[in-house]
């Protein structure tokens, strides 16, 4: 009977052994592969799997720490409005996009966005116009970073989207990376005790070819012109 492959745990122990785990911090390394992957595919297949977007319904700002923002939408009515994507622009447009005697004062057919810096280094978005609770609201999608803490090696699969809102196919992905940050751990601090050169020889081709398999198994997140393909 067909299953789900397991977890990524056991995708890591099936390409570089159990003694993955004898890595001090290899569920950071784990955990960064999980997010270096989720920088490197297409924005457009993150939105297709990602969690109830975040909404603004007035002036308050949405703390944008730890997620990376895909989408920004702004309906442009409160009866029967249409939902308009938010163009990013920087800290200069913005400012004069709010000024209503500006002649780049932004209106409600063609809305902005912007991540400002100025909160005490915890960057947060702020949408003009201003959305309101009437109808007007703003839409966030975005992808939440897994943070240092978390542990995510027993996640299958089928659980992939709804723990992590990535595809369930990634998974081999994910753990081909992890294993190829394990292994370069294991490479950079066997070199500094000076270790079996050999055994670093095999290691380091072995993770060689690991590297060839993530980039061929990457591939299939994305084509060229960066777009999601039949994920």
């Amino acid at each position: 009977m067909p299953t789900d492959g397991g977890t990524i745990a056991n995708r890591i122990t099936d390409l570089i052994g159990s003694e993955y785990t004898n890595a001090a911090y290899y569920g950071d390394l784990i955990n960064a592969a999980i997010n270096e992957i989720a920088d490197m595919i297409s924005e457009d297949l993150l939105i297709k799997y990602s969690k109830t977007p975040g909404i603004l319904e007035s002036n308050s700002e949405w703390l944008v720490e730890d997620r990376k923002v895909l989408k920004v939408t702004r309906v442009d009515a409160n009866s029967s409005g249409i939902e308009r994507e938010c163009l990013p622009v920087d800290r200069d447009v913005f400012s004069r996009a709010g000024d209503s005697a500006s002649i780049f004062k932004a209106t409600a057919y063609s809305p902005i966005y912007h991540l400002d810096s100025a909160n005490d280094g915890a960057a947060t978005l702020k949408i003009l116009p201003e959305p309101n609770n009437g109808g007007q609201t703003g839409r966030i999608w975005y992808f939440s970073y897994v943070a240092d803490s978390d542990d995510k090696q027993d996640i299958t699969g089928a659980l992939l989207n709804s723990s992590l809102y990535l595809p369930s196919n990634l998974i081999h992905a994910i753990a081909l990376k992890s294993s190829i940050n394990i292994l370069s751990a294991y490479i950079s601090n066997q070199v500094q005790d000076e270790e079996d050169m050999e055994l670093l020889g095999m290691v380091n081709q072995q993770k060689q070819s690991l590297e060839g398999q993530f980039q061929s198994e990457i591939q299939r997140f994305m084509d060229e012109s960066g777009k999601p393909g039949s994920e």
